[in-house]
């Protein structure tokens, strides 16, 4: 019988032989096809920066009084959140290369001088600078060239060192940070208020002359789309939480109809009434949770990115400074909730390995953790892929989130001598004086 079969199964062989002599090309084409529109995104990209996006930085000097609370800056930041969302479309995205432009929120000292910096696409300067103006009219708005400059670009070198990384969130984006909410007190005086940042404050001003710490806080406005499933993710999540039951599909209902049908009777699955309200099942601390998941859901969402650099002249330069960060970030964490944490992969200290042979490269693997993390900081890049350009983001935070990490103190609640505020408001003369 083996001999009958001999002859077809020869014949499929060869048969399958001309699929793969003829049609070996085909996953390669698909892989090809990946790596040709990876590429082909690149170049426009670079095509579209160099010609159409000028990036632009602004200063903004505060004012010694100011009597708005923080959640002054949360309107700052939703208005910008308006101003700066401008998604491209097919034709943009792949052959003009457009892409959103990321705003860069950056708190800076240079030798115990603080300074407030806002980076954006220079097309969006008179809505970023009327958002500024709505709810701090005493403050005053100057373009300044990029700090990043004012450094050597070869750091570290033989007379400068640095050290920094990204931060991370420790739980899922759907779990909110700790925010100023929770440090206001209502009917607090100014000198009474805890502002979270004052420790960052006063720890920046004590920085010698040659001593740099910066932070910097990207944000590109969530896509529509992106943002849509986000809020649907994180409801799921929520009701998870809440023991809510998820209804039943079309495709179910029929299932068990067809059941009834076949077997004569359904299986019994209907469940005694509770008798235990459900906001009685819940802890205070799921109570918590659920309302902060549901107070940062109902808020305009920017994809976010943390990261801090400490660097400086060799002879001042004092290593333990950098973990001024760390007192940073802890008044925004929160355990039962969310935190932030530094993100091990951008340290730019090395580990030594068990693999012994690769301890003795520690210094170059150093170094070059440093170039690129400086490289990254100054390009406003994510880390993860130098192409995306803040489109993805490490991280999800909303307009409260981000009023909390960056926001204009007072001089009452936080009195730091370096920071840059305004005597008075420098304006032009009434277009109706008399003369």
């Amino acid at each position: 019988m083996l001999e009958e079969f001999r002859p077809i199964l020869a014949a499929d062989l060869a048969y399958l032989w001309k699929i793969v002599v003829y049609w070996w090309w085909l996953p390669l084409f698909f892989y090809m096809n990946g790596l040709f529109r990876y590429f082909w995104r690149w170049w426009r990209v670079q095509i579209w920066k160099q010609t159409v996006y000028k990036p632009m930085y602004i200063e903004v000097r505060i004012p010694k009084v100011i009597l708005k609370p923080v959640k002054a800056m949360e309107a700052v930041i939703a208005s910008i959140h308006g101003a700066v969302y401008d998604p491209p479309d097919f034709w943009e995205t792949w052959i003009e290369g457009k892409f959103n432009p990321s705003t860069c929120f950056d708190i800076v000292s240079d030798g115990g001088n603080i300074h407030f910096y806002i980076r954006f696409h220079s097309d969006y300067r008179e809505s970023v600078e009327a958002a500024i103006y709505s709810q701090f009219p005493e403050a005053e708005i100057e373009a300044v060239p990029d700090y990043y400059k004012s450094v050597p670009e070869d750091i570290p070198n033989t007379n400068w060192n640095l050290r920094g990384w990204d931060y991370r969130l420790g739980k899922a984006s759907y779990y909110p940070i700790k925010t100023y909410e929770e440090y206001e007190v209502p009917g607090a005086e100014e000198e009474e208020i805890v502002d979270p940042i004052s420790t960052l404050m006063e720890a920046m001003a004590k920085m010698k002359p040659g001593e740099q710490f910066w932070i910097q806080i990207w944000t590109c406005p969530m896509h529509v789309n992106d943002q849509k499933k986000f809020i649907e993710e994180g409801e799921k999540l929520r009701d998870k939480m809440a023991f809510r039951k998820e209804e039943k599909p079309v495709g179910a209902l029929w299932s068990e109809t067809a059941k009834f049908v076949f077997n004569g009777a359904a299986e019994e699955e209907e469940e005694k009434a509770d008798v235990i309200p459900l906001e009685m099942k819940l802890t205070p601390g799921e109570r918590k949770t659920i309302e902060k998941i549901e107070n940062k859901l109902a808020k305009p969402l920017f994809a976010a990115g943390l990261r801090v650099i400490y660097l400086g002249r060799n002879e001042v330069w004092f290593k333990p400074n950098f973990r001024l960060a760390l007192a940073y970030t802890n008044n925004f964490s929160d355990q039962d909730v969310n935190y932030l944490t530094v993100w091990g992969k951008t340290f730019t200290r090395y580990h030594k390995s068990w693999f012994l042979p690769k301890n003795y490269l520690k210094g170059r693997i150093e170094y070059m953790l440093k170039r690129h993390l400086l490289r990254v900081y100054s390009n406003r890049d994510n880390y993860n892929d130098p192409f995306d350009h803040g489109d993805l983001g490490r991280f999800v935070l909303n307009t409260e989130e981000l009023a909390s990490l960056y926001h204009f103190p007072s001089q009452a609640v936080a009195p730091t001598p370096g920071i840059h505020r305004t005597e008075a408001k420098e304006t032009t003369a009434p277009h109706n004086l008399p003369t």
